[in-house]
């Protein structure tokens, strides 16, 4: 009985069919951070709709997706934050009966590199070189295997940097290292263009390029589609970063019309990675090599290195590593060469982690993330230095006033810097759509519906507090607009009647501006929400804001899956204390009613901060504090500050 009952237990997967895989692929590495993509086929078309289930190792079965009848091709998406080697395995399933099975022995889940440029970044060094770790694999466009050189997907039959430089990211993250190898011997950067960009002169080979009628030159795009192959292969978020070096056949050519200038260079890599963006369909960083050497006699281009500089300067592309300065016994031929020696393969791999790594540290450093919404105070109304007489009161209550006159002027110093400019921080960005247009960047004055550096928000101070704060790097997702009610514009669906177009605009937004972070890990903080004057001003949706608000938090939450996401809630406190009885007073006392009755949320006072119409720029704006900078940089720093307190609080 023994023997039948095992039978019958294990008949379902004993009996099942073989499913093929096409991604991932065997000794593969994943992106982390990333979902991972399943897709393959059946031997022959589903009867009866299935469902897909995966796992990685011994982890439970998780649903993946689902196959409909007559159906054979499938495409699912694993989330796993599980790095390392695994067995990835999976299964169709109907009524309880296992269908199909399929698996990859051997799969890994850690960060993945494209490589690109010429020789040195591929198989032409003097010693092909192993890697150490058994965590290092590449991708020649086919199959996965051990990176050991020479690469697959690279020209050459010799060695390259691969191996130490994913040795070493191996052993620094120690997560596996995968590496997608691209690069082509004697190339300049024209042959990497797509198919159809012109340039006036040839490069020194011209195998991928074509002469016009007009003499002007244009790339077969040969290249460009071998990248573009990869990436579409990858997928958006697939791969951390691309790693170029080249350079040494744009530089000092011994026909001088085949020389590229630096800024050309500068012009044509920035074509290359904006196409590449494009294709891929991310904002995928580059890094960018210093690389120009030839001989002892010809150590590199100033003019060419500073075309390369350029990419980093401008936030086009990131620093490489300076690899002119691998001379000596760094290069093949007794020193003598272009290509590198064995010790400089291996001195080139480390030059390349030590750039990278210290980046990725942070790219793996969850961002806090905060959600900053409302209506135009939000937004920002505060002047930062118009001082017209007649329209902006001669300047007074104006942020440069401000941090002059005001009781607030010692608190407001860190906003500029010893040579007066506007304070930009690196740790904290802001993304801000208005008119249509996405702005990010690091924090500093000008992030509001005005587009450029007239006014402030709330923003500014909140973002100084939080990063201060946080040791993390901090993003500020702002989403507001004018003139907005919660009763009707940032409706949230679970009232009644419809939901408000607005609402769905912000969660749009928020929505974009994570995706925009790809694969880099964040933590959703809290939400400041500052709104109120639309509703103040109409007696039924005043009666209605507790509820509204209250649902509005509740809907959020269950929106990004937080059900304790911290709220805070500014209060309207325009124009100071106001007279019991008022429509003003009665809509104050009913937002911070509406606030108790919120889990996990609090209520900040800000009528102290109301300024005097005399000492403002905008007089006859009360609705918007006057326009005063001091206001708005006292409400951020009260919503920043109640948002640590809230956040420290176990």
């Amino acid at each position: 009985m023994k023997t039948l009952f095992l039978a019958t237990l294990f008949l379902p997967i004993a009996f099942a069919a073989e499913l093929t895989l096409s991604s991932p692929l065997n000794h593969q590495v994943c992106q982390q951070n990333t979902p991972l993509k399943i897709s393959g086929s059946l031997p022959q078309a589903a009867k009866n709709k299935l469902t897909l289930e995966a796992r990685l190792s011994e982890n439970l079965w998780t649903k993946i997706g689902f196959l409909s009848a007559g159906k054979t091709n499938f495409t699912a998406r694993l989330n796993s934050t599980q790095t390392g080697w695994h067995r990835l395995e999976l299964r169709t399933k109907s009524k309880g009966d296992i269908l199909h099975t399929g698996s990859v022995a051997r799969l890994g889940i850690g960060e993945v590199f494209l490589i690109a440029g010429q020789s040195n970044s591929a198989n032409h060094g003097a010693k092909k070189l192993t890697a150490q770790s058994g965590m290092v694999t590449s991708f020649d466009g086919t199959k996965w295997q051990i990176a050991n050189d020479p690469q697959g997907g690279a020209s050459g039959r010799g060695g390259s940097f691969i191996p130490p430089f994913g040795d070493a990211m191996a052993k620094r993250f120690d997560v596996p290292i995968g590496i997608v190898s691209i690069g082509s011997g004697g190339t300049s950067v024209r042959e990497w263009l797509s198919k159809g960009s012109r340039f006036p002169n040839p490069p020194t080979v011209l195998n991928k390029v074509t002469q016009l009628e007009n003499g002007e030159w244009e790339s077969k795009g040969l290249l460009f589609d071998k990248l573009a192959d990869r990436l579409r292969i990858l997928g958006p978020n697939g791969f951390r970063a691309i790693l170029w070096h080249q350079g040494e056949s744009d530089a000092n050519q011994r026909d001088s019309t085949r020389t590229l200038p630096g800024a050309l260079y500068q012009k044509y890599l920035t074509q290359l990675v904006q196409e590449s963006h494009r294709v891929a369909k991310w904002k995928a960083p580059w890094f960018v090599a210093q690389a120009s050497y030839h001989t002892p006699d010809d150590p590199g281009s100033p003019d060419l290195r500073a075309g390369q500089k350029a990419l980093w300067t401008s936030g086009t592309a990131l620093e490489g590593p300076d690899t002119d300065a691998l001379t000596g016994a760094n290069r093949d031929k007794d020193g003598k060469g272009v290509h590198f020696s064995a010790l400089g393969q291996k001195n080139h791999g480390q030059a390349w982690a030590q750039k990278v790594a210290p980046w990725l540290e942070q790219q793996l450093t969850p961002i806090e993330v905060f959600i900053l919404a409302g209506q135009s105070n939000m937004e920002g109304q505060g002047v930062v230095s118009m001082d017209h007489a007649k329209y902006y009161n001669g300047g007074k209550g104006n942020l440069v006033w401000s941090m002059q006159n005001s009781s607030s002027k010692e608190k407001m110093a860190h906003l500029r810097d010893g040579d007066g400019n506007w304070v930009e921080r690196d740790d904290v960005e802001i993304s801000f759509k208005a008119h249509d247009k996405v702005r990010k960047g690091q924090l500093t004055v000008g992030y509001t519906g005005y587009g450029n550096h007239s006014h402030i928000g709330p923003e500014l101070q909140i973002g100084h507090v939080l990063g201060d704060h946080f040791t993390a790097p901090v993003l500020l997702i702002k989403t507001a607009w004018g003139g907005k009610s919660l009763h009707k514009d940032f409706r949230p669906p679970s009232a009644s009647v419809d939901t408000g177009e607005y609402y769905t605009k912000m969660i749009a937004e928020v929505r974009d501006a994570l995706n925009v972070l790809g694969n880099r890990p964040y933590q959703l903080k809290g939400l400041i929400w500052m709104q109120g004057w639309n509703d103040m001003v109409s007696k039924e949706a005043t009666a209605e804001y507790a509820d509204n608000l209250v649902l509005f938090a509740q809907d959020l939450r269950a929106e990004f899956k937080a059900p304790t996401l911290p709220f805070i809630i500014g209060e309207l406190g325009n124009g100071g204390p106001s007279k019991e009885g008022t429509g003003m007073h009665t809509f104050r006392q009913i937002q911070r009613s509406g606030t108790a009755r919120i889990s996990n949320a609090r209520f900040v006072a800000t009528t102290q901060f109301a300024r005097p119409k005399e000492l403002s720029p905008n007089p006859g704006h009360g609705h918007h504090w006057f326009g005063n900078a001091e206001s708005y940089f006292l409400i951020g720093d009260a919503l920043g500050r109640e948002m640590i307190s809230m956040l420290g609080k176990k």
